[in-house]
Parts: C-alpha cells; sequence; structure tokens
C-alpha cells in the first residue's frame, strides 16, 4: 500500500513529545501530515501551521486538498497551549479555544471521518478518596489549563457540523524517562532531599490517576482504527485503573531511591504552605520575557488549593467502546523513571525541564555520574558523622550548663540570665537535630549560637565577670563542636568527591592541617588577648599588662 492509498490522518501539535510518538505509531497504518509551527521530522508530511492564524489554517489544508483530496480519514487535535503558572493567559483562549474553532470551520469542507481532541480528566470536577469520576460527572476545571480544554470541549459539541467526534479526558501521561510535571518534581525533591520533600498541604491519601505514554498512544490508535464504529459524538475517560495516594507515592519513591519503606511526610497547614510559596515565589529573580519554570520556584500558591483533588478514573466506557485496557501502572513505572534519574541525572532534569541542582550541573561538567558520586559521598558523610556524634552530646551537655549557669553563678543581669536560658534551649534543640545527618544546617545554626554567646556579655554589659567567662568559653566550644568536626557541613558532594583538593595555580592545599595550625594557634591566641582586654572594658579587672612600657594600664 503506498502513502497514496493509505488512510489519511492529520495531527497537530506534531512536533512535541507525544505528536512525535503518535506519528511514528500511526505511519504504519496511515499516512500522517503534521501539523504545527515546527517541523516535524517524524510525520511522513510536514506542513507549517498557527492554530492562532486563520490564513495559516487555509493555507495548510489548502496544500492537503490540492495533494491528498477531501477525505481525512482522522484529525487528532493535540495542539493547545500550557504553563504551570496558574495564571490566566491571552495564548489560552487564542491557541486552545479560538484555535480549535478555526481548525473545525475549516474541516467542514473535508470529509473527516473523526476528530480525536485531547482532553484532560481536570475538566472534571474533582472527588474524595474512594469514589471514581466518569464521563457523566460534573465538570469543573479549578484552573486556567483545563479551563481552556473545557471551553474547547463546548466549542466542539455546538461546531462540529457533520464531523464525528471523540473527546478523550486523559490522565497524566508519564514514561520510562520523564512525567507530568507535579510527578516529576515530587520525585526531584525528594532525590534532593529537599527539605520540602517532607512537607504536604493537602489530603495525603488523595491521588491523581496517570497512564503511561505507550497506553496513550495504544488508546489513540485504537480509536482511528474504530472510528467508524463508535458513537457520533464521543466522550471517553482514560488512565490507570488504580491511583497511588502522594503518600504512597512519596514512600515509593523514597524506597526506589534510598531504600527507606517510609518517607517522612507532613501534613502542614493550607495557610502556612500558601504564605510559604508566595514568599519563596517572590523572593526568585523575574527573568523577563522567557517561560523558564525550570528557573522559578515550582509551588505556586495556586496549587496549595488543589494539594486534596482527587481523580480516580472509572474506565468501564473506554473498555467497552475500544476493549483498551492499559498495559502499565505508575507503581511499577517509578521504577523505570527513578533507574533513569539514578543512571544519567543530569539528562534527566533536562527532560523533565527541572532546574539541574548544583552539585548535578558540576558532576555533568566533570562528565561524572552525579549519582554515583552522591552515593559515595554520602557513605563517607555519614561514616564521619557517626564517628562524630560525641561533639553534638557534649554540646547538649553545655546546653544545660546555659540553662544552669545564671543561677549556680548568680548572675546580677536578668538580661543576661534570659539570654543563657534562651540560647541553652535552642542549643539544646539545635544539637539535637544535628544528630541527624540531614541536618546539616543546624550544625551551622549552634554555631551561630556560639558566635551569639562570645557578644552577648558585650551587647548586655554584664557586671558580673563569672557570667562574661561561662558564656566566651561555652561560646567558643560550640562552635568548635558543631562546625569543626567531621564531616565538614555545606561541602558539594562533586567537589569532596573528585576535588581538586589543590586550587588551579597553586603547588600546595591551603586547607591541610599543616596550613591549618599556623592560623588555629593565632586565633586562640588572638580569642585569649581580646578576653583580657575586654574583661578589663567590662570592669571586671583593675588593669592589663602592657609588654611594651613600663607598668601597667
Amino acid at each position: 500500500m503506498t502513502n497514496r492509498q493509505k488512510p489519511l490522518v492529520i495531527i497537530t501539535g506534531a512536533s512535541g513529545n507525544i505528536g512525535g510518538t503518535l506519528c511514528e505509531a500511526l505511519r504504519k497504518s496511515y499516512h500522517v501530515i503534521g501539523l504545527d509551527i515546527n517541523p516535524c521530522d517524524k510525520a511522513d508530511t510536514s506542513i507549517d501551521c498557527n492554530l492562532i492564524s486563520e490564513d495559516s489554517i487555509k493555507s495548510a489544508f489548502n496544500k492537503i486538498h490540492a495533494q491528498y483530496g477531501q477525505k481525512i480519514a482522522v484529525v487528532i487535535h493535540l495542539a493547545a497551549y500550557f504553563d504551570f503558572t496558574g495564571e490566566p493567559n491571552p495564548l489560552y483562549q487564542s491557541v486552545t479555544v479560538e484555535g480549535t474553532q478555526r481548525l473545525l470551520k475549516i474541516l467542514q469542507n473535508f470529509e473527516v471521518d473523526r476528530f480525536i481532541f485531547s482532553s484532560t480528566m481536570l475538566v472534571h470536577e474533582p472527588t474524595v478518596p474512594g469514589q471514581k469520576i466518569n464521563e457523566d460527572m460534573l465538570l469543573k476545571p479549578r484552573w486556567a489549563y483545563p479551563q481552556s480544554k473545557a471551553k474547547a470541549e463546548k466549542i466542539i459539541k455546538q461546531q462540529h457540523g457533520k464531523i464525528p467526534y471523540t473527546i478523550l479526558r486523559l490522565a497524566g501521561v508519564y514514561d520510562n524517562d520523564s512525567a507530568v510535571p507535579t510527578l516529576s518534581h515530587q520525585i526531584a525533591r525528594i532525590y534532593e532531599r529537599d527539605f520540602r520533600s517532607h512537607l504536604y498541604a493537602g489530603d495525603l491519601m488523595a491521588g491523581q490517576a496517570l497512564i503511561h505514554k505507550e497506553d496513550m498512544v495504544d488508546l489513540f490508535k485504537r480509536v482511528a482504527d474504530y472510528r467508524k464504529k463508535l458513537p457520533k459524538a464521543n466522550i471517553i475517560l482514560a488512565g490507570e485503573g488504580e491511583v497511588m495516594s502522594y503518600l504512597e507515592l512519596q514512600n515509593r519513591i523514597g524506597y526506589l531511591i534510598f531504600g527507606k519503606k517510609e518517607w517522612q511526610t507532613i501534613d502542614i497547614p493550607e495557610f502556612v504552605a500558601k504564605s510559604g510559596a508566595w514568599l519563596e515565589e517572590q523572593a526568585e529573580p523575574i527573568i523577563p520575557d522567557t517561560i523558564d519554570q525550570g528557573k522559578k520556584p515550582f509551588i505556586k500558591p495556586f496549587m496549595i488549593d488543589l494539594a486534596s483533588d482527587h481523580y480516580d478514573l472509572d474506565i468501564s466506557r473506554v473498555r467497552e467502546l475500544l476493549d483498551w485496557q492499559p498495559k502499565h501502572s505508575i507503581y511499577e513505572g517509578l521504577k523505570n523513571l527513578i533507574a533513569s534519574l539514578k543512571k544519567d541525572p543530569a539528562a534527566w532534569y533536562t527532560r523533565n525541564g527541572i532546574l539541574l541542582p548544583d552539585w548535578v550541573q558540576t558532576a555533568k561538567e566533570k562528565h561524572r555520574n552525579a549519582d554515583q558520586i552522591r552515593h559515595k559521598h554520602e557513605i563517607e558523610y555519614l561514616r564521619q558523622h557517626n564517628e562524630n556524634l560525641w561533639a553534638y552530646f557534649l554540646n547538649m551537655g553545655l546546653a544545660f550548663w546555659l540553662m544552669t549557669a545564671p543561677f549556680i553563678l548568680a548572675y546580677e543581669s536578668q538580661a543576661m540570665v534570659w539570654n543563657d536560658i534562651i540560647s541553652g534551649v535552642v542549643l539544646l534543640v539545635l544539637s539535637f537535630m544535628s544528630l541527624s545527618w540531614h541536618f546539616g544546617l543546624a550544625r551551622w545554626l549552634c554555631g551561630t549560637v556560639g558566635f551569639w554567646l562570645l557578644g552577648a556579655p558585650l551587647i548586655f554589659w554584664t557586671p558580673t565577670a563569672a557570667a562574661y567567662l561561662s558564656d566566651t568559653i561555652v561560646g567558643m566550644l560550640v562552635m568548635g563542636f558543631a562546625v569543626l568536626t567531621r564531616p565538614v557541613p555545606g561541602v558539594s558532594a562533586v567537589a569532596a568527591q573528585t576535588g581538586p583538593t589543590i586550587p588551579p595555580g597553586w603547588s600546595y592545599s591551603p586547607s591541610s592541617w599543616f596550613q591549618r595550625l599556623p592560623i588555629i594557634i593565632l586565633a586562640f591566641i588572638g580569642f585569649f588577648i581580646s578576653r583580657y582586654l575586654c574583661a578589663y572594658q567590662l570592669g571586671h579587672i583593675d588593669g592589663v599588662w602592657e609588654p611594651f612600657f613600663a607598668g601597667s594600664l
């Protein structure tokens, strides 16, 4: 059968990821024409077409009519505008809604066996865990993207004319290497051990149906093959029959990445999450004239409102009409997603449109596998951490000393009494957190408490020599135990594993203990001299020894 004898399939948005995959899958049985503003390399024929312009659509279909006639087996309409800002955008109306209207108007001049529109399950009103959604249930899209799809569906129902149509309300798409943004960012947060990966402001039992790209392509192909057997007006929900809740996804991802059967997830109040998301969004630099979600916080305030939305699909209609059953499940599919991430983290992040963490970017530049580097780093980091747990217990002991010292040493300053009690409580909490190797930040905060203790006697101008002595010595020890013991917190995994230990242009490492020792000794000398002079300033001693002139001050 030659290309001219094959039934004609036209795909809008054919240069995209899904469009290209559909072109490849349908070319065996159909002659595929790809319409897009970019060339469609995987279609049999590629024609430039911009849905915003009626003239562009007319020109494209004039070419089709001249070369192939007016009989079209299937039109698969994928082209639409999408972003994850949650904000209204004029392109939703001009591309998704009016573009569909313009396309249908031109198609009235052709003999079309079936018009297939790629919609989303999100046009439906969400339910609660335990309740499934079917095609006849209420439509109530909750944000800009599904709202545009619902409007386009309405256009199709009103203006399809003589053309039979099928509206496919699809679940979120994933494959072995990529997933819908909500899932891919969830994986990335856990992979990076991001603190936010432990927080959620919604129903942890709620979840959203997914569909593997291979199952979705099979679905489109079946609709094309069954195009004359289906009802003239036809709406189908499609996705996997079983839905994993957010909590189940968390635990599964954590297990596949780190071997942890339970990833600790804390349900936080909605107003706290929305405030945090808003502050993070405001803090990020705004890059004008770009649509690059990788450079901006992914979690937007509007997403917090959707956190408890549950989409569990009743797929009995698609089974009945098309004998279609998903062959994949996200539970097993996560294995491939995580394996792909570990094999080449930089490529995985790029495929999923997520900004590379600094350590992944550095590993990429050094042509090293970031996951292998991090794995080795974490083993060594954990070993060193366990060997030096004594330091954090000593800081706990110093915290108890701070809380009791005002009463033992009879501080005369009420401000110093409260300072030591509050500092002791804070130090105790942070030292306890430091026992977990995941909380390197807590060690820096312990060091900050120590630094504060060095200056507090001067800030409150303590009249008690014992209070001055206690706080300065405790402050020095806290700083040393917190940040000078191994492993050094905050060092990049790539830097720790790959170096170099000697900076470019140097013949030796300035960080070796031989180089550090003179500086450490001078620091101690300077510290004791400063304490001696400060004691004189505070009036705790009557004079100071001066080595260059006779007598003392």
